[in-house]
């Protein structure tokens, strides 16, 4: 067995110590353990691997039955290197709580297929055990499933240790000259130019002008089609244009044809569906991600020196592109330089950091703009007093953009409590660099350990019920990390909670949402890759 670390009370997390994180009450804590219990899940040993592993037995028996007996030695081999990887994985597991060996690539496979119950039932298996980790393989790769929100936190904040994974196909998706890779003191000299200037209030002011016009043309467009119908509209399909289209408007609007929108938008969901796709940059869904990322980066390339020389005319930046030329022109006066020589802010980097945007403002505030609906629905208390506050300050059809974020306190707080009870990325895994210990289990170096955000809420308290007034909102996202942590974590977090002020304000300014059908359960998600309720059709209406 691997040797254990000695014990250390600053990573054991008791019952005792969970109180102290989190202010929710210990009866809500206990609670939590009992509700997150998927129903594909009964115990930690009736698993989906366990039938992966029947399923698989089954055939290779069958296959080697049908296998001549001359040739049965390749099967012979297959099988002693199976035991070699098992007997490998157990070993590295020790006591950690985790699935049963799996066959390579049979796992993967089924993640990719089937991954709402391969991910809730390492989460039903993590949350019930006592340190909060789960462990498995993958395609000969150890990974740790991470619940517990101390321990998730210590892995995104220990830079040294842990290094941003992302996701199998990041590395071919991104560039490894990409912001999310670049670390230490480099990534710090890029962050220094680029948060302070693009997510200054003035620059939010200007986004929030362009996300109040997109979100009113597009639920217009929503309530007069449910008007003219009389049917429902799938919100995961309509609001990915509705985000694709304020974020290119914020972004880069001034230099935006409606065919560069629309190419943008389809170019956009094309790179997302890369990373559902199997590992293989050959063929397939991730070749076509590979190709819209080229055709997206080419076309933002072309976009740069258009703004850098508005800019450099002595205009006022009006978009996020123009923002960032104003900060690189004086990051390169400062240090002597060419703008295009400071580090980190080429072209390139510009036309690479721009594509990441436009992928987070598309995908992961789609999921949060669905379950805004989703939410309000279900709560129509709280919806109404949003109508209240924002009708009070904005009047019934006055704009919202100037005063969502000094005149309408309430709504501000309910769109960020939407994003802990339902955090649009549920997991972002990391890649150990060294052997290490986590809460006393031995982690070897090449580990992938993925902390859960998903999860992470619901430890905490902030998914399992929808309180906007609750005495604990971690409005900074500290417990329940859903923009990341450490020097990784994301810099356009405000943005992000511009964008769902200004929709739900506006939405509840003007409209009322009815649902169709049931209401998804809280294990009733699906993966796109963020997370949206399984049934997102509803019927929005104008208020009278």
């Amino acid at each position: 067995m691997p040797p254990r670390a000695p014990s250390n009370p600053d990573l054991q997390v008791t019952e005792e110590s969970e109180e102290q994180t989190t202010m929710a009450p210990k009866v809500e804590q206990k609670d939590a353990k009992t509700m997150l219990q998927p129903a594909t899940v009964k115990s930690m040993y009736n698993t989906f691997h366990w039938e992966l592993n029947f399923y698989c037995a089954v055939s290779l028996a069958v296959i080697y039955y049908l296998t001549p007996s001359e040739q049965r030695i390749f099967l012979h081999v297959f099988f002693a290197l199976l035991s070699v990887d098992a007997a490998r994985y157990y070993y590295r597991r020790g006591s950690m709580a985790g699935v049963p060996y799996t066959i390579p690539f049979v796992n993967l496979i089924a993640m990719i297929i089937n991954p709402e119950r391969f991910w809730a039932e390492m989460g039903a298996i993590s949350m019930a055990s006592k340190e909060g980790l789960c462990a498995q393989t993958m395609v000969c790769c150890q990974t740790v499933f991470c619940t517990d929100p101390k321990l998730c936190r210590q892995v995104m904040t220990g830079e040294e240790t842990y290094g941003l994974y992302a996701h199998p196909n990041a590395i071919w998706l991104f560039d490894p000259k990409n912001l999310i890779y670049l670390e230490g003191d480099v990534h710090k000299k890029v962050r220094a130019v680029l948060t302070p200037a693009l997510f200054s209030e003035e620059a939010l002011l200007q986004y929030a002008n362009a996300q109040e016009k997109v979100c009113r043309e597009a639920l217009a467009k929503h309530a007069a089609e449910c008007e003219r119908t009389g049917k429902s509209f799938d919100a995961m399909v309509a609001f990915r244009a509705l985000g694709a289209r304020s974020s290119q408007e914020a972004f880069m609007g001034p230099y935006l044809t409606e065919d560069m929108k629309a190419e943008l938008e389809e170019d956009i969901m094309t790179f997302t569906m890369g990373f559902l796709s199997f590992p293989f940059p050959y063929a397939g869904g991730l070749k076509k991600a590979l190709g819209a990322k080229m055709r997206i980066e080419k076309d933002v390339i072309k976009l740069v020196p258009k703004a850098r020389e508005y800019i450099m005319a002595g205009n006022e930046p009006r978009c996020l592109l123009e923002h960032w030329c104003v900060a690189i022109l004086e990051a390169a006066k400062e240090r002597g330089c060419k703008p295009t020589e400071v580090h980190g802010c080429t072209d390139d980097d510009v036309s690479r950091c721009v594509l990441d945007f436009l992928f987070a403002a598309q995908d992961a505030t789609n999921s949060g703009l669905v379950y805004t609906l989703d939410l309000m629905q279900a709560y129509s208390d709280v919806f109404e007093k949003c109508h209240d506050e924002v009708t009070k300050h904005c009047g019934a059809h006055g704009t919202v953009a100037e005063k969502v974020r000094t005149s309408l306190p309430y709504t501000c707080k309910v769109a960020n409590q939407i994003l802990h009870h339902k955090p649009p990325v549920p997991m972002v895994p990391h890649l150990c660099r060294k052997d290490n210990y986590l809460d006393g289990h031995f982690i070897p170096k090449g580990t992938v350990v993925i902390p859960s955000i998903t999860y992470m809420a619901r430890s905490s308290g902030h998914a399992l019920e929808f309180l906007p007034d609750r005495p604990d909102q971690d409005t900074q996202f500290v417990k329940t990390v859903v923009f990341g942590a450490g020097q990784h974590k994301c810099p356009g977090r405000r943005y992000a909670e511009s964008l769902l002020s200004v929709f739900l304000s506006v939405f509840a300014q003007e409209y009322q949402v009815e649902r169709v059908g049931p209401r998804s359960g809280p294990d009733d998600f699906i993966f796109f890759p963020t997370l949206f309720p399984r049934d997102s059709n509803f019927i929005v209406k104008a208020r009278a």
